[in-house]
Protein backbone atom coordinates (compact mmCIF):
# COMPACT_ATOMS: atom_id res chain seq x y z
CA UNK A 1 0.00 0.00 0.00
CA UNK A 2 2.87 1.99 0.80
CA UNK A 3 4.59 1.34 -2.75
CA UNK A 4 1.55 2.61 -4.23
CA UNK A 5 0.84 5.50 -2.51
CA UNK A 6 4.84 6.63 -3.29
CA UNK A 7 3.94 5.66 -7.02
CA UNK A 8 1.25 7.93 -6.86
CA UNK A 9 2.58 10.51 -5.60
CA UNK A 10 5.34 10.86 -7.76
CA UNK A 11 3.33 10.27 -11.13
CA UNK A 12 1.63 13.33 -9.63
CA UNK A 13 4.70 15.21 -8.83
CA UNK A 14 5.77 13.95 -13.29
CA UNK A 15 2.45 15.11 -14.14
CA UNK A 16 2.40 18.79 -11.97
CA UNK A 17 5.77 19.68 -12.80
CA UNK A 18 5.39 18.57 -16.70
CA UNK A 19 2.43 20.92 -16.52
CA UNK A 20 4.77 23.85 -14.84
CA UNK A 21 7.21 23.19 -17.56
CA UNK A 22 4.49 23.56 -20.40
CA UNK A 23 3.39 26.77 -19.09
CA UNK A 24 7.13 27.99 -18.85
CA UNK A 25 7.54 26.79 -22.46
CA UNK A 26 4.25 28.86 -23.72
CA UNK A 27 4.94 31.99 -21.92
CA UNK A 28 8.58 31.90 -23.41
CA UNK A 29 7.36 30.69 -26.90
CA UNK A 30 6.24 34.54 -27.46
CA UNK A 31 10.02 35.68 -27.05
CA UNK A 32 11.45 32.77 -28.71
CA UNK A 33 9.42 33.39 -31.94
CA UNK A 34 10.49 37.12 -31.87
CA UNK A 35 13.71 36.20 -31.31
CA UNK A 36 13.73 33.66 -34.52
CA UNK A 37 11.82 35.57 -36.48
CA UNK A 38 14.30 38.78 -36.21
CA UNK A 39 17.10 36.27 -36.86
CA UNK A 40 15.27 35.00 -40.05
CA UNK A 41 15.03 38.92 -41.36
CA UNK A 42 18.78 39.56 -40.56
CA UNK A 43 19.66 36.30 -42.65
CA UNK A 44 17.29 36.93 -45.41
CA UNK A 45 19.05 40.59 -45.61
CA UNK A 46 22.40 38.83 -45.42
CA UNK A 47 21.44 36.51 -48.24
CA UNK A 48 18.81 38.48 -50.90
CA UNK A 49 21.15 42.10 -50.78
CA UNK A 50 23.73 39.67 -51.75
CA UNK A 51 23.58 41.33 -55.49
CA UNK A 52 27.38 40.66 -56.20
CA UNK A 53 27.02 36.83 -56.21
CA UNK A 54 24.71 34.80 -59.41
CA UNK A 55 24.33 31.98 -56.61
CA UNK A 56 22.91 32.34 -53.21
CA UNK A 57 25.29 31.61 -50.40
CA UNK A 58 24.77 27.90 -49.82
CA UNK A 59 25.75 28.18 -45.87
CA UNK A 60 23.25 31.00 -45.31
CA UNK A 61 20.76 29.32 -47.38
CA UNK A 62 20.78 25.88 -45.16
CA UNK A 63 21.08 28.17 -41.77
CA UNK A 64 17.83 30.20 -43.20
CA UNK A 65 15.86 26.73 -44.03
CA UNK A 66 16.87 25.50 -40.65
CA UNK A 67 15.99 28.53 -39.01
CA UNK A 68 12.56 28.78 -40.80
CA UNK A 69 11.65 25.09 -39.64
CA UNK A 70 12.85 25.70 -36.12
CA UNK A 71 10.22 28.77 -36.09
CA UNK A 72 7.68 26.58 -37.94
CA UNK A 73 8.06 23.82 -35.07
CA UNK A 74 8.71 26.55 -32.09
CA UNK A 75 5.76 28.91 -33.37
CA UNK A 76 3.10 26.79 -35.29
CA UNK A 77 0.59 28.81 -34.40
CA UNK A 78 2.28 32.15 -34.80
CA UNK A 79 0.97 33.88 -38.59
CA UNK A 80 4.22 33.93 -40.03
CA UNK A 81 4.45 30.30 -39.80
CA UNK A 82 2.72 29.77 -43.38
CA UNK A 83 5.07 32.33 -45.01
CA UNK A 84 8.00 30.77 -43.72
CA UNK A 85 7.62 27.52 -44.82
CA UNK A 86 6.54 28.79 -48.04
CA UNK A 87 10.14 30.97 -48.24
CA UNK A 88 11.80 27.24 -46.91
CA UNK A 89 10.43 25.70 -49.91
CA UNK A 90 11.47 28.30 -52.40
CA UNK A 91 15.05 27.32 -50.74
CA UNK A 92 14.90 23.98 -51.10
CA UNK A 93 13.41 24.16 -54.68
CA UNK A 94 17.25 26.64 -55.46
CA UNK A 95 19.27 23.99 -53.42
CA UNK A 96 17.82 21.19 -55.65
CA UNK A 97 16.19 19.67 -52.91
CA UNK A 98 12.74 19.17 -55.05
CA UNK A 99 11.09 16.43 -53.51
CA UNK A 100 11.49 18.26 -50.12
CA UNK A 101 10.51 21.54 -51.57
CA UNK A 102 7.54 19.45 -53.23
CA UNK A 103 7.00 18.30 -49.55
CA UNK A 104 6.96 21.20 -47.69
CA UNK A 105 4.48 23.58 -50.37
CA UNK A 106 1.67 20.41 -49.46
CA UNK A 107 2.40 20.66 -46.12
CA UNK A 108 1.51 24.36 -46.16
CA UNK A 109 -1.30 23.98 -48.47
CA UNK A 110 -2.86 21.07 -46.26
CA UNK A 111 -2.53 22.53 -43.32
CA UNK A 112 -2.75 26.76 -43.40
CA UNK A 113 -5.91 26.58 -45.29
CA UNK A 114 -6.35 30.95 -44.51
CA UNK A 115 -2.65 31.17 -46.03
CA UNK A 116 -3.22 34.04 -48.88
CA UNK A 117 -0.92 31.67 -51.30
CA UNK A 118 -1.94 28.12 -50.89
CA UNK A 119 -3.59 27.59 -54.06
CA UNK A 120 0.28 29.00 -55.35
CA UNK A 121 1.67 26.21 -52.70
CA UNK A 122 -0.58 23.84 -54.18
CA UNK A 123 0.48 24.94 -58.03
CA UNK A 124 3.88 24.80 -57.20
CA UNK A 125 4.12 21.37 -56.52
CA UNK A 126 2.85 20.48 -60.04
CA UNK A 127 5.15 22.80 -61.31
CA UNK A 128 8.49 21.32 -59.81
CA UNK A 129 7.04 18.04 -60.59
CA UNK A 130 6.81 19.08 -64.37
CA UNK A 131 10.06 20.95 -65.02
CA UNK A 132 12.84 20.25 -61.97
CA UNK A 133 11.85 16.37 -62.18
CA UNK A 134 9.89 15.53 -65.89
CA UNK A 135 7.57 13.79 -64.15
CA UNK A 136 4.57 14.77 -66.10
CA UNK A 137 2.08 12.23 -64.92
CA UNK A 138 2.35 13.64 -61.09
CA UNK A 139 2.28 16.95 -62.55
CA UNK A 140 -0.91 16.60 -64.44
CA UNK A 141 -2.68 14.89 -61.39
CA UNK A 142 -1.76 18.21 -59.12
CA UNK A 143 -2.98 20.52 -62.12
CA UNK A 144 -6.18 19.09 -61.95
CA UNK A 145 -6.48 19.24 -57.99
CA UNK A 146 -5.60 22.65 -57.93
CA UNK A 147 -8.28 23.55 -60.73
CA UNK A 148 -11.05 21.55 -58.43
CA UNK A 149 -9.98 23.02 -55.49
CA UNK A 150 -9.14 26.13 -56.11
CA UNK A 151 -10.95 26.98 -59.33
CA UNK A 152 -11.17 30.95 -59.57
CA UNK A 153 -7.66 31.76 -58.71
CA UNK A 154 -4.94 32.87 -60.59
CA UNK A 155 -2.95 29.00 -59.74
CA UNK A 156 -6.05 27.34 -61.66
CA UNK A 157 -5.59 29.53 -64.46
CA UNK A 158 -1.81 28.76 -64.44
CA UNK A 159 -2.75 24.85 -64.28
CA UNK A 160 -4.78 25.06 -67.26
CA UNK A 161 -2.22 26.57 -69.24
CA UNK A 162 0.16 23.82 -67.89
CA UNK A 163 -1.93 21.34 -68.75
CA UNK A 164 -2.60 22.67 -71.96
CA UNK A 165 1.11 23.15 -72.65
CA UNK A 166 1.68 19.09 -70.77
CA UNK A 167 -0.40 17.77 -73.55
CA UNK A 168 1.10 20.24 -76.49
CA UNK A 169 4.65 18.26 -75.72
CA UNK A 170 2.90 14.84 -75.47
CA UNK A 171 1.23 15.17 -78.79
CA UNK A 172 4.62 16.82 -80.49
CA UNK A 173 6.70 14.01 -78.71
CA UNK A 174 4.36 11.80 -79.91
CA UNK A 175 4.39 13.38 -84.31
CA UNK A 176 7.95 12.71 -83.79
CA UNK A 177 8.47 9.67 -82.09
CA UNK A 178 5.93 8.21 -84.97
CA UNK A 179 8.21 10.07 -87.71
CA UNK A 180 11.37 7.89 -86.52
CA UNK A 181 9.93 4.95 -86.36
CA UNK A 182 7.48 4.60 -89.94
CA UNK A 183 5.25 1.35 -90.04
Amino acid sequence: MAMRYAATWLMYLMVVSGCDSVADESASSTVDCEALAAQIQQLEQTLFNATEELEPNQNIRSQLMGDYAAFANACHDDARTAEMLFRRADLLRSAGKFQEAMTQLRDVHDHFPEYEKRSISAFLVGFIAEVELNDREQAKKTYEQVIALHDSTDAAEWARQSLLNLEATAARRNLIGNDEHPR
